[in-house]
């Protein structure tokens, strides 16, 4: 399997800004959400495109209204309270291009 190691280190330095105790431990929480977004998606048996609501958003599509998530995971995020949260996958089949 392959991973994007850009959008793994750009995760690894969001999670450095908002609070991680090091850049070593934002990696490590990094590679973890990688490793089990693609262990959910491929559990729930899905080989096309996913992203989350805000990942479409910022590569200029939008979700189809009452669109219901292909499969969540909870990933680690150190701006909560809890140090974790429930993350939504939509598919390229669920969305749009956004209109203006």
């Amino acid at each position: 399997m392959k991973y994007n190691l850009s959008s793994i280190m750009r995760a690894a330095w969001r999670h450095y800004r908002k609070g991680a105790a090091s850049f070593s431990l934002a990696l490590r929480m990094a590679w973890a959400n990688e490793k089990a977004r693609h262990a959910a998606q491929e559990a729930a048996g899905i080989a096309e495109e996913t992203h989350t609501w805000a990942g479409w958003k910022q590569l200029g599509y939008e979700v189809r209204h009452q669109s219901k998530a292909m499969y969540q995971t909870t990933i680690t995020d150190p701006a909560t309270k809890s140090g974790t949260r429930r993350a939504s996958y939509f598919g390229r089949s669920q969305v749009q291009p956004v209109t203006a």
